[in-house]
C-alpha cells in the first residue's frame, strides 16, 4: 500500500466552538475525578482507617501480610474489570452515553466510600476499594477516545493530552484536601469522597446537552446525516464536507474490520504489528516505577535533614513542575510531534533510573540534593512522554471499528502490569531496596529502542496513519526475507 502524497489536502480546522470546549470540559472533569479517586484510595488516611478493620491481628503475621497485599492490589483488579465493562458499553451505547454512565458508577461509589467508614468491616473496605477501581478504570480511556473523536485534526493532540492536565489537578487537589488544616483527618473522611460526586455532577450537566462522537456516529451507527449535523456543531461551520469525505474513506478502508472483539484484534493479521506496538508501550510506561522511586526518595528527604514542614511541601512543588511540564507538553505536542516526546521521555526516565539505584544508596546529603534533582528529571521525563502521549498514540494507530477494542486491550495490560508490578515491589523490595529499579530497566531501554521503529501521527488523518504503518510494516518484511 502506497502512502498517500504529500500534495494532498490536509484536513485543518484550529475553530475552538462552545460545544467542542464544553465536551472536552465535561469529559475531561471524568478524568479528574479518576486521579482524585486513585490517589484518595490510595492515601494514607484511608489506608489507615481501613487498617483500623484488622485490630486484633499480628501485624507481622502471614495472614496480616497477606490482606494487606489482597486490600493493595483490589485497585489494580477493580480497573481491569472496569476496563472489560467500558469495552462492552463503549461500541453499544456511544461514547458519551459510556461516559455519563461512568458518572453514575462513579456516584455510586463514591457514596460506598462513605459508608465504609461506619460499616467498619475489612470485607466492605475490599469491596468499596474494588469498586473504586472499576470507576478508576472505566474513566482510564473513555474519556481520551471521546476527546479524540470530537477533536479536529490540528488540535487532537492538545485537547487528548489535556485529560492528563485535569488527572494532576485531582492529584494536587487530593494533596491539598487531605492536608491537616482542611479535611486531613477521619473524621472528615465523607467530605473528602464526596468530591468525586459534585464533580460527576458537573460532568455530567456538561455532557447532557453535548453531541455524540460524529466518528462514531457515521462509522457504526451509519447515521450520515446525524454525524454531519453533530460535525458543523463542533466546528461552528456549514461547510464539514472535507471531513466527512475523510470520514468516508475511513467507512471504505476498515470493510474487514467491523465488530473489532478484543479476541479478533488479537488475530487479525494486518493489525498485528499495532497490537505489539501498545503492549510494548503501555508496560514499557508501566513498568517506568513512578511510586517506587517516591518511596525510596523518603530517604533522600531524610538526608537533607530537612524539618517536617519542607517535607510535607515537597509534595506541592513536585505537583507544581507537573503542571508546568504538562502545559509545554500540550503546547508543543503537535509541534514536536508525539516520537520526538515519548523517545525524549524515555531517555530521561532511563537515565535518571539508572542513576537513582546508585544515588539512593548513598546516606549524605550533597547526594541526597543530586537525587533530588535526578527524581525532577525523572518525573519531567515521564510527564512529558509516556504519561502523556499513550493516551493519544494508541487512539491513532487504529481505526473507528478497532479502536475501542484497542484502549480495551491497552486497559488490561496497563491495570495488569499495575497489578504485576505492585505484586513485585511488596514481594521484593525488602530483599532489594533501590536495586530493585533495575528490575525494569531491560523494559524501559527496549521500549526506547522501539520507539523509532513508529511512525509519526501528528499532524495526519487515521486513513493516513494506517497507510504509514503499513508501508512500515511491509518495509520491515522485505528487510527480514532479504536477509
Amino acid at each position: 500500500m502506497e502512502v498517500r502524497a504529500e500534495s494532498e489536502p490536509t484536513i485543518r480546522n484550529d475553530k475552538l466552538t462552545g460545544p467542542l470546549v464544553l465536551s472536552v470540559l465535561g469529559s475531561n472533569l471524568g478524568f479528574l475525578q479518576y486521579g482524585y479517586t486513585f490517589f484518595l484510595i490510595t492515601h494514607p488516611i484511608v489506608r489507615k482507617m481501613q487498617l483500623l478493620n484488622l485490630e486484633g491481628l499480628d501485624s507481622h503475621s502471614l495472614s496480616f501480610q497477606l490482606l494487606i497485599l489482597i486490600a493493595i492490589i483490589s485497585v489494580p483488579l477493580g480497573g481491569l474489570f472496569g476496563v472489560f465493562l467500558w469495552g462492552c458499553l463503549a461500541d453499544r451505547y456511544g461514547r458519551k452515553s459510556a461516559l455519563l454512565i461512568s458518572n453514575g458508577l462513579s456516584i455510586f461509589s463514591s457514596t460506598l466510600l462513605c459508608f465504609d467508614r461506619i460499616f467498619q468491616h475489612f470485607a466492605f473496605s475490599l469491596f468499596t476499594r474494588f469498586f473504586a477501581g472499576v470507576g478508576s478504570g472505566i474513566f482510564t480511556y473513555s474519556v481520551p477516545l471521546y476527546i479524540l473523536e470530537i477533536s479536529s485534526l490540528n488540535l487532537r493532540g492538545a485537547f487528548v493530552t489535556s485529560s492528563v492536565l485535569f488527572y494532576s489537578w485531582g492529584h494536587l487537589l487530593v494533596q491539598i484536601l487531605t492536608s491537616p488544616q482542611i479535611w486531613g483527618n477521619e473524621e472528615n473522611f465523607s467530605f473528602l469522597v464526596g468530591v468525586t460526586a459534585i464533580f460527576a455532577i458537573i460532568s455530567s450537566i456538561l455532557l447532557v446537552p453535548s453531541p455524540e462522537s460524529p466518528r462514531f456516529l457515521y462509522l457504526q451507527k451509519n447515521d450520515e446525516e446525524e454525524a454531519r449535523q453533530v460535525l458543523m456543531k463542533l466546528r461552528g461551520e456549514e461547510d464539514v464536507e472535507e471531513e466527512m469525505e475523510e470520514l468516508c474513506q475511513e467507512y471504505f478502508a476498515e470493510s474487514n474490520q467491523k465488530n473489532m472483539t478484543v479476541w479478533k484484534l488479537l488475530r487479525f493479521r494486518n493489525l498485528r504489528w499495532h497490537v505489539i506496538t501498545i503492549m510494548v508501550l503501555i508496560s514499557g510506561s508501566q513498568f517506568v516505577e513512578t511510586n517506587s522511586v517516591l518511596i525510596f526518595a523518603q530517604r533522600s528527604y531524610q538526608a537533607l535533614r530537612l524539618s517536617s514542614r519542607a517535607v510535607n511541601l515537597l509534595p506541592l512543588v513536585g505537583s507544581v513542575i507537573i503542571q508546568l511540564m504538562l502545559l509545554t507538553t500540550i503546547c508543543t505536542v503537535e509541534s514536536l510531534g508525539r516520537k520526538f516526546l515519548l523517545l525524549s521521555g524515555f531517555l530521561m526516565c532511563s537515565i535518571s533510573n539508572i542513576a537513582l539505584v546508585f544515588t539512593f544508596q548513598i546516606d549524605s546529603p550533597k547526594v541526597a540534593f543530586i537525587s533530588l534533582l535526578l527524581i525532577i528529571v525523572f518525573f519531567m521525563g515521564h510527564i512529558t512522554g509516556p504519561a502523556s502521549i499513550l493516551l493519544l498514540i494508541i487512539g491513532e494507530l487504529f481505526l473507528q471499528s478497532s479502536r475501542a477494542s484497542a484502549y480495551v486491550l491497552a486497559g488490561f495490560i496497563n491495570w495488569g502490569t499495575n497489578f504485576v508490578s505492585a505484586t513485585l515491589f511488596l514481594l521484593t523490595s525488602p530483599y532489594l531496596g533501590s536495586y530493585y529499579l533495575l528490575l525494569y530497566c531491560p523494559f524501559i531501554i527496549f521500549t526506547f529502542i522501539y520507539i523509532f521503529r513508529i511512525p509519526e501521527t501528528s499532524g495526519k488523518t487515521f486513513q493516513e496513519i494506517q497507510e504509514n504503518m503499513a508501508a512500515c510494516t511491509s518495509k520491515s518484511s522485505r528487510k527480514i526475507t532479504a536477509e
